[in-house]
């Protein structure tokens, strides 16, 4: 019995020493060394993550970036743009290596970079940036490597993957206060299977649909003194079937929009 305890000691002797030896090739990761295990993060602080329609093209994507510790040697912005539901090619756009930095890129010249025009940019639209950061020791970064307790957080504000909304630009060609008219058409007959109007009086939005029959009307009073009147629409589902108009105050008559309406009416 002893030889047999002395065997199977001198065999565990063996197998650790080996195994300690694998381990030091493969130089692990100290956990507990905090300074060498940090990531390059990189923040970014965005003036305006939104922008009317309307006012692209002559507006700048305007923010500042930051890394959290001295370990970040560059980071990269790429673009692409998401239109319908369908997203464009991502195409570099800039590299910063000295933090913090401003940074101001004219959207005249980010649409050109996706060989478009500001013209072909619509309400509706989501123009998504994606960062890379590269390490001073030379480790690269991208959204893939951090968790979404980390990217979904606004708080965090993560320079790697977020957006500017494009937003539908508000009404200047109409009365804006007083009584809108929506008529509301479903080709089928059965509602707007999800989809709605949005009328957003001085930034609050209210919704108007309907989820069941052919038509509906609704009146939508605008207050006097109105500074800011928004109107905009949001898809469903069975989109060919979506039809509808809106009357001003002054009477006029705009659409029909649709089938397949178009995030905005201006």
């Amino acid at each position: 019995m002893k030889k047999t305890i002395k065997t199977i000691l001198g065999i565990l002797i063996v197998s650790i020493a080996f195994i300690g030896c694998e381990e030091e090739d493969k130089k692990p990761i100290n956990l507990l060394d905090l300074e060498n295990s940090k990531s390059p993060f990189v923040r970014i602080i965005i003036d305006n993550p939104i922008v009317a329609a309307g006012d692209i093209a002559t507006s700048s994507f305007t923010g500042t970036v930051d890394a959290l510790e001295g370990n970040v040697a560059s980071w990269e912005l790429s673009v692409s743009r998401e239109s319908g539901g369908v997203a464009s090619d991502t195409v570099s756009l800039t590299t910063v290596t000295t933090f913090p930095s401003q940074v101001s890129i004219p959207y005249t010249d980010i649409a050109n970079a996706l060989g478009i025009s500001t013209e072909d940019i619509s309400g509706g639209d989501f123009i998504r940036f994606l960062g890379t950061a590269t390490g001073t020791d030379g480790s690269v970064f991208t959204f893939d490597n951090f968790s979404p307790n980390v990217t979904g957080q606004p708080e965090q504000r993560q320079a790697f993957n977020f957006i500017v909304l494009v937003k539908c630009s508000p009404i200047t060609d109409a009365t804006v206060a007083g009584t809108w008219i929506i008529e509301m058409q479903d080709l089928f007959g059965d509602g707007w299977d999800g989809a709605f109007v949005t009328f957003e009086i001085d930034g609050v939005p209210t919704n108007y649909t309907f989820t069941a029959g052919a038509a509906a009307t609704f009146n939508v009073d605008v207050p006097a003194g109105t500074s800011q009147l928004v109107i905009s629409y949001t898809s469903g589902a069975f989109e060919e079937e979506h039809v509808y108009t809106i009357q001003t105050p002054d009477g006029d008559v705009r659409g029909p929009f649709g089938p397949n309406p178009a995030p905005c009416i201006n």
